[in-house]
């Protein structure tokens, strides 16, 4: 019996970006997603490893309520792999979401991430696509990263798509979890510190996904982030709309659903798939 369980995967990581990504879709420069976390930094590694005539660089998405503990060393670790590294921002500040709508629940997730990483992603790329560059960016998104990516909603169906004209591969779309942590032993990728506190790459605390537990974790373990959350608590109650302060809370089951300002981001054909280990959708 094959241990590896390689057998099992309908497509390769080899296959899906050389027969699929380059002969089909006829890409010739690869932009992977960094956050610091371990799938992504298998996911680095991998393609500077074996394709380092298609990657220049990776790129980190700072999404304004991330740890600047992973931040730095994101920075620090492709420098000493000596590989550059270009950080993204996002064009609608997070304070600015939760002063007009308040804290976000797990509803509002699609909108979030879109505002706080894919537009990022979209006036990064969108020069680039316009100069005629075949680009794409390579997600390290597995469909057994969790329950929800695999089986519940429309998450990770195919290791190609095409989201308002940018073009995203996941080649480890089929590995599991034991595979995932081979390679990530075998080739000595590293993760960032605030993983072994959270388990999560630690780059996004937007909080849709976050429960009361963890923001004491981040009192202990990453007190900037904390009292950015407490500081932005309490500047909603006091200069929040509304309806912000309606949801003055973060990381509460019930928070802000703003899935109707939707409309505002119209251009974009937002796919939470590529949100990552920061946000583990559940």
């Amino acid at each position: 019996m094959r241990e590896d369980l390689t057998w099992l995967e309908p497509l390769s990581p080899k296959e899906i970006i050389e027969d699929e990504l380059v002969k089909k879709h006829k890409i010739e420069k690869f932009y992977p997603l960094y956050s610091g976390g371990q799938d992504s930094g298998c996911i680095v590694d991998f393609c500077f490893r074996n394709y380092p005539e298609y990657t220049e660089n990776a790129v980190f998405t700072c999404t304004g309520i991330g740890s600047p503990i992973t931040r730095k060393f994101a920075i620090n670790y492709m420098n000493e792999m000596g590989r550059k590294l270009e950080l993204t921002w996002s064009r609608k500040p997070y304070y600015d979401i939760v002063m007009n709508t308040g804290f976000p629940s797990a509803g509002a997730h699609r909108i979030i991430m879109g505002y706080l990483k894919f537009q990022s992603w979209y006036y990064y790329l969108k020069p680039k696509l316009k100069k005629g560059e075949k680009a794409c960016f390579i997600s390290g998104v597995r469909k057994k990263e969790s329950m929800v990516r695999d089986k519940i909603k429309f998450y990770s169906k195919k290791p190609i798509d095409v989201n308002a004209t940018l073009t995203f591969c996941k080649p480890f779309l089929y590995k599991n979890g034991s595979q995932l942590q081979e390679y990530f032993i075998k080739n000595g990728v590293k993760k960032s510190p605030a993983y072994d506190f959270f388990g999560k790459s630690g780059e996004c605390w937007c909080g849709c996904f976050y429960n009361e537990w963890e923001l004491k974790m981040l009192e202990k373990e990453d007190p900037f982030v904390f009292n950015t959350i407490k500081w932005l608590e309490n500047q909603v109650q006091l200069n929040g709309t509304k309806e912000a302060k309606k949801h003055p809370h973060w990381g509460r089951s019930v928070g802000a659903d703003i899935s109707k300002q939707q409309t505002t981001m119209s251009e974009f054909e937002i796919n939470e798939d590529y949100c990552g280990e920061s946000c583990v959708v559940e």
